[in-house]
């Protein structure tokens, strides 16, 4: 029987002569942790075809991290109509702006606030997704998460120590609707040992870019791929 396991301490990898398969228990030749694996036994993995690098994600590997850099310019779909009609928005709220300015009505600019803030919040998207790199770095001790240069709204740079995640999964959900109809989007999800789901990356728009991430964490990490009821399956 093959059997790999990782220490769920440090994530150090069981030597076999380490495993008592009798007695289900295993010791870390590392930190010395002593665990229980019939949970490793019990669950089923499952196998998927392997995911090529896609477009607008570079990875990096050595011995001792794991990099991603995913380019939101290349990977977002539909940005060049975005870009246009968020000048266009802003076009017309500026003018408005520039008259009640010039006239004093400043009555006017309360009207158009709402307005103003959704055309800020539009233009501050916009450059985001043209300028942003997200960088992803596994390591033996951390993941970490960072959007640079400009802070991405809704996605925050995560910090997360390597001994508390357990499994990786992706899933779809509906990112926007265009006449009625659901635009799906893909993000990638971690359980951690309190069974906690957190969102590692979203806003993945092709299937195969949060896939391949997931494939390659779990290599590096050498968890062993397990079903999950919410992951989307293809």
């Amino acid at each position: 029987m093959h059997l790999q396991l990782n220490c769920p301490s440090c994530n150090s990898e069981i030597r076999a002569e380490d495993i008592n398969i009798d007695k289900v228990l295993a010791k870390c030749a590392q930190c010395n942790a002593v665990f229980n694996f019939e949970k490793v036994l019990r669950q089923p993995s499952h196998k998927r075809q392997e995911v090529l690098l896609p477009v607008g994600i570079e990875s990096f590997q050595t011995n001792f991290e794991l990099d991603f850099e995913i380019n939101w310019r290349k990977t977002s779909k539909g940005l060049g109509f975005f870009l246009f009609f968020t000048l266009f928005w802003n076009g017309i709220v500026g003018i408005f702006v520039v008259a009640g300015l010039a006239t004093g009505q400043y009555g006017m600019l309360l009207g158009i606030s709402i307005h103003l803030l959704i055309g800020i919040g539009l233009l501050y998207y916009v450059l985001a997704t043209m300028l942003n790199t997200t960088y992803i770095t596994v390591g033996h001790r951390e993941l970490t998460v960072e959007h640079r240069p400009l802070r991405f709204p809704f996605y925050p740079n995560r910090y997360l120590p390597i001994s508390d995640i357990e499994q990786v999964f992706i899933e779809r959900y509906v990112a926007s609707k265009s006449n009625n109809s659901p635009n799906f989007a893909f993000r990638v999800k971690l359980i951690d040992r309190n069974k906690k789901r957190i969102d590692l990356i979203k806003g993945l728009k092709h299937p195969d870019q949060a896939l391949y991430i997931e494939q390659e964490i779990e290599k590096f990490l050498k968890i062993q791929d397990q079903h999950v009821e919410e992951e989307w399956k293809g």
